[in-house]
């Protein structure tokens, strides 16, 4: 005896799932007077022989040939007017699908007048509704039982890649621009992508970008141009210019008052000695007191052979510059200090040495450690290699620093 579906209804245990067939796994013998219930923000698509036949909105229906006139009128021309009729319903969730996410696996090239050739970085999120369930259902469901969200989002973004980059080509000449018309872009991008979603019976509701980055180095170059701004200056050469003063200006006082200091104290005891010779007759030759000149020899025989004072010591102490001291950064105000300090002199930050090459920090003092060393030598806690981070999402490695993926837009 053939068993007939009397109630037809679709009860979603997935959030994300859009489209669910009732019978599951094909076909099934319905009859006029069978319960169709429709929730909200559902519809559901009567198909047989793989055409769709009649659409039904949210609530509870009756089929009768009233509402049924497709169907209706197939019965009539191939069954002979019978009151029972094989097919397959589509439940289709109409609900907005919010908090799409979408990023740019492949960075979008642009040459910016001022920074050259650059490569841009963009992610964020979108929303969108199914306006037309038959449609979607014709180019995107086909003979599957179902389709989710995470499918359509997969679609979806590759339209986004590709429009986002023509647009940024053909309508925005520089970084700076794009900066400052964020929203502008983003509503540009509302209707660029309109028909590649259209096409498929998608609605585009709402389209956001999180950010628009440049690679580190470039980001410093515009923080270099801000503090030249702020200064003042207008031109590169002259900002490393103000950065040599200023970094003389910090060492004034180590190096240069050091090296004066030492002469001051150098000549002022060489001073006694150098008037004692004078007075001690070894010096003074009589030609000096009667005509007030000073004879040859009187340098070799009493201020420099009788005083402290030996020959090219002047001369050395003179030109002998005062040794360099190595600089380092500071890492809050960039101030240049003498390696060493613990404190910055211009802002008062704690001043941290810069780790040697392919040294990692410790993870239980701090302290950096050459690569590959097992054990602190300073704590002794164990180093453990890094592992390459990794989005949880789409499983794209990342670099160390990333707070979000370059492809999906997963915070991480």
């Amino acid at each position: 005896m053939a068993r007939y579906i009397d109630v037809i209804e679709w009860r979603p245990t997935d959030p994300s799932a859009l489209v669910g067939r009732v019978p599951e796994d094909g076909p099934g013998d319905i009859r006029f007077g069978a319960q169709l219930i429709v929730r909200e923000s559902q519809s559901a698509v009567f198909f047989r022989d793989g055409q769709s036949m009649d659409v039904f909105g949210p609530g509870r229906h009756t089929l009768s040939t009233a509402n049924l006139p497709v169907v209706s009128e197939w019965l009539q021309k191939f069954t002979g007017g019978k009151n029972v009729f094989s097919a397959e319903v589509y439940f289709v969730n109409q609900a907005v699908q919010t908090d799409l996410k979408w990023g740019t696996p492949n960075p979008i090239d642009l040459q910016d007048p001022d920074l050259g050739w650059v490569q841009l970085r963009a992610f964020g999120t979108m929303s969108v509704r199914i306006e037309d369930p038959q449609l979607f259902i014709n180019t995107l469901v086909g003979t599957q039982g179902g389709y989710s969200a995470s499918a359509l989002n997969k679609l979806l973004k590759n339209s986004v890649q590709n429009r986002l980059g023509d647009l940024i080509a053909t309508n925005f000449k520089s970084y700076a621009t794009i900066r400052r018309n964020q929203d502008e872009l983003a509503a540009a991008m509302k209707v660029k992508v309109k028909d590649d979603f259209g096409k498929y019976g998608v609605g585009l509701r709402d389209f956001f970008i999180s950010d628009v980055s440049v690679p580190e180095e470039i980001q410093e170059a515009f923080r270099k141009r801000a503090t030249m701004g702020a200064l003042g200056v207008r031109s590169y050469a002259e900002m490393q210019a103000a950065d040599a003063m200023r970094d003389m200006a910090n060492n004034q006082g180590t190096g240069g008052s050091t090296m004066g200091a030492g002469l001051g104290m150098g000549m002022g005891m060489m001073m006694p000695q150098m008037m004692s010779g004078m007075m001690q007759g070894g010096m003074m030759q009589p030609g000096m007191q009667q005509g007030g000149m000073m004879q040859p020899g009187m340098m070799q025989g009493g201020m420099m052979q009788g005083g402290m004072q030996q020959p090219g010591m002047m001369q050395q102490a003179q030109q002998a510059p005062a040794q360099q001291q190595a600089m380092i950064s500071c890492g809050q105000c960039h101030a240049q200090v003498p390696e060493g300090t613990k404190f910055c002199p211009q802002c008062g930050g704690k001043i941290v040495p810069p780790a040697p090459a392919g040294a990692i920090p410790c993870p239980g003092c701090g302290k950096p450690v050459p690569e590959g060393t097992k054990f602190c030598p300073e704590c002794g806690t164990k180093i453990e290699v890094p592992q390459p981070k990794v989005c949880p999402e789409c499983k794209t490695e990342l670099s160390p620093t990333a707070k979000f993926c370059n492809n999906c837009g997963t915070k991480v």
